[in-house]
């Protein structure tokens, strides 16, 4: 049913979002914590922003290539017993709408632990609220507008996340401007306030590194998937083990992967601009 493929799907992405929530979030909680002790809001926006941008750098390239080879990680992780090649096909679609959501999961979860330690606990609180009620009513619209249910399911809460983010880093934004517009004692980086952490740039060099990540998985796709049949299965003799058969998917879903975020890494350091040097 749909609950079951929903849940399927969801683990197959919440896995990785969860440990590289762990990576990048967890070790910079007690700076964020300190800054906003300290009241240091430029220092702290800066942390944010730059925390952000590394969940938009890593969750990107895993989401472009979880679409790509949804199918053979999904095959991969669950087909077998009575997780038949029909329940592949009907997960990985879901699983391809779960993946959009990634850098959103991502950064939602580092917006909101800036509120905390900032002591605003109460606006994520109240954004989420709002989200429930607003996913109800997405659920409902949409689950009735997609051919598969489920499908309609997933994308309202990768909309509604979409919109929670981006509410909550304006709300985060205005506080951090209410906070150093009223501070007694200015920090003494008060003067890079105004320069922000680049996001134009950022969004520029993302969209190439994107864009040459796509057009790379479309590539090693037609090889590793050609025709809907799996390397492995047409490489490999019929007398091959099955387990030996779904270790080599199993490394194959890794080598693409790993090498699509290389792409990624790649194309997004190519395109930084080069600094500037003046004449002494």
């Amino acid at each position: 049913g749909a609950a079951a493929t929903m849940a399927c799907a969801a683990l197959l992405v919440s896995a990785p979002v969860g440990l590289l929530s762990n990576v990048i979030i967890v070790p910079r909680m007690p700076l964020l914590a300190q800054q906003a002790a300290d009241q240091q809001w430029p220092s702290l926006k800066r942390t944010c922003d730059g925390m952000l941008q590394t969940c938009v750098s890593v969750g990107l390239p895993l989401t472009l290539t979880l679409i790509a080879f949804a199918s053979l990680a999904v095959k991969t992780v669950f087909q077998r017993s009575a997780f038949t090649a029909e329940s592949t096909s009907l997960v990985a679609p879901v699983a391809m709408v779960y993946a959009l959501g990634i850098p959103w999961f991502l950064c939602r979860d580092v917006v909101v632990r800036a509120f905390y330690a900032m002591g605003r606990g109460r606006v994520p609180a109240a954004t989420s609220v709002v989200a429930l009620a607003l996913n109800a009513l997405l659920n409902a619209a949409l689950s009735r507008r997609m051919p598969v249910p489920a499908i309609g399911l997933v994308l309202s809460t990768v909309l509604v996340s979409c919109m929670s983010v981006l509410v909550l880093y304006a709300a985060l934004c205005r506080d951090f401007r209410y906070f150093q517009y009223f501070q007694t004692t200015a920090s003494a980086d008060e003067g890079a306030w105004e320069g922000g952490s680049g996001w134009r740039p950022f969004l520029v060099r993302t969209l190439l590194a994107s864009g040459a990540t796509a057009l790379y998985c479309k590539a090693l796709l037609q090889v590793v998937l050609p025709s809907g049949h799996s390397l492995i299965l047409r490489l490999t003799p019929p007398f091959f083990p099955a387990s030996l058969r779904w270790l080599l998917d199993a490394g194959l879903v890794g080598a693409a992967f790993a090498s699509s975020w290389l792409v990624y890494f790649l194309a997004f350091s190519c395109t930084k601009p080069k600094a500037q040097t003046t004449a002494p």
